[in-house]
């Protein structure tokens, strides 16, 4: 199929991941030896390269699986050359061969019976968006003309990826814009939402199989988590700058802010064309829902147990866990320990016993996180 034929059946398929399955079809076609592409995309803010999409069945496939790009040489050389990497034989990438740290993707790889592999960086705007990782099942595969062939295929999942991540960006920007009205009046911090967003990602990526997320869900969700409170720039100062504790009169407007919220949303996402937008159910979820409670006493619909989308039971878990580890004026910092024993205590009742259970088995990663954005929360736990 000529370039020119190959972006017309493309134009075709519906959804970024059936237009990259059909890429793999048509690389498969053209090169037979070449039977499987995944890719991983690089997150600018914590420089971590995270799992996204994979041609490879579901019982082999990598998923929600991440990594620091500062701690793998080779994909950082690759990230700073804008520069192909190929490997002949993955068995020398690892011991005895190699004397280094050896990446557990690609320890993985080999057990599976991956022998080559070629690895490019998507590069668009002068933008890393990420890599493409081809694989095949024999060795010295990625050769001659065959190299220049899979640089194509690779600007065209750049291109991809690209394009459908416009939508989201348009929808985060807008609202992100409107939450920016709010900066000064409340009092949550960028590195709260930064840190909840990592946690959100975190809930998600860790939840049983009943809840299992794709790598793309698992993405819009990091991005999404942030924008939750946005009907609070529809509360007036009054109440949402008050220092003491808000009169029932005042606490009923305060319950308003999550539908007040949804009304924004959708006028956001009419004004830009994006009602089709894959996931955005997953934003209207979090900013209507993020207040309900397990047992029913939450705000504004007093929904009960799982009638509460699962996205914002993950988001009440990691706003509660940031907001009781974070230094207000009116607190101080919690250390991890008893924060997540209030989680503890909190589960099955308020929050989801699920998402709790696994900030309780990642406590590593909270440190890693909190560490990482740490200009108000406790130093130790």
């Amino acid at each position: 199929m000529s370039h020119i034929g190959l972006v017309h059946a493309l134009s075709q398929q519906q959804g970024l991941a059936c237009k990259l399955r059909f890429l793999g079809q048509q690389i498969q076609q053209q090169m037979p030896e070449v039977e499987r592409f995944s890719v991983a995309l690089y997150q600018s803010e914590t420089h971590k390269v995270r799992s996204f999409f994979t041609t490879s069945p579901e019982d082999q496939a990598l998923t929600a699986y991440e990594f620091n790009l500062q701690q793998t040489w080779s994909l950082q050389k690759i990230a700073h050359s804008r520069q192909p990497r190929v490997i002949d034989d993955l068995a020398d990438w690892l011991p005895p061969h190699f004397s280094g740290r050896v990446n557990p993707h690609t320890a993985r790889l080999y057990q599976q019976g991956w022998r080559s592999s070629f690895t490019l960086p998507l590069i668009v705007a002068d933008q890393l968006l990420g890599f493409v990782f081809f694989n095949s099942r024999q060795t010295q595969v990625f050769q001659g003309e065959r190299l220049g062939q899979l640089e194509l295929y690779g600007q065209l999942i750049a291109q991809l990826i690209f394009q459908d991540h416009a939508g989201i960006r348009t929808l985060t920007a807008a609202v992100r814009s409107m939450l920016a009205l709010c900066a000064g009046r409340d009092p949550e911090t960028g590195e709260h939402l930064e840190r909840m967003a990592l946690y959100t990602q975190l809930i998600a990526s860790h939840l049983s199989p009943h809840w299992t997320f794709s790598d793309r869900q698992i993405q819009h969700l990091y991005l999404f988590a942030p924008l939750h409170d946005l009907g609070k720039i529809a509360i007036s100062d009054r109440i949402l700058l008050k220092p003491g504790r808000l009169t029932p009169s005042e606490f009923a407007q305060m319950q308003q802010h999550p539908l007040l919220g949804a009304e924004l949303l959708d006028k956001v996402i009419e004004q830009h064309g994006l009602t089709q937008l894959p996931d955005v159910h997953l934003l209207r979820n979090l900013v209507l829902y993020h207040h309900e409670k397990m047992d029913g006493t939450g705000y504004p619909f007093g929904l009960q147990g799982e009638k509460i989308p699962i996205e914002a039971r993950i988001v009440a878990v990691a706003d509660v866990y940031d907001a009781l580890t974070s230094e207000r004026p009116y607190k101080k910092a919690w250390s991890q320990d008893q924060a997540l024993t209030e989680l503890s205590r909190l589960a099955g009742s308020h929050l989801d016993a699920d998402c709790v259970e696994v900030m309780l088995n990642q406590q590593q990663e909270l440190a890693i996180i909190r560490d990482q954005l740490c200009s108000d929360v406790v130093e130790s736990g």
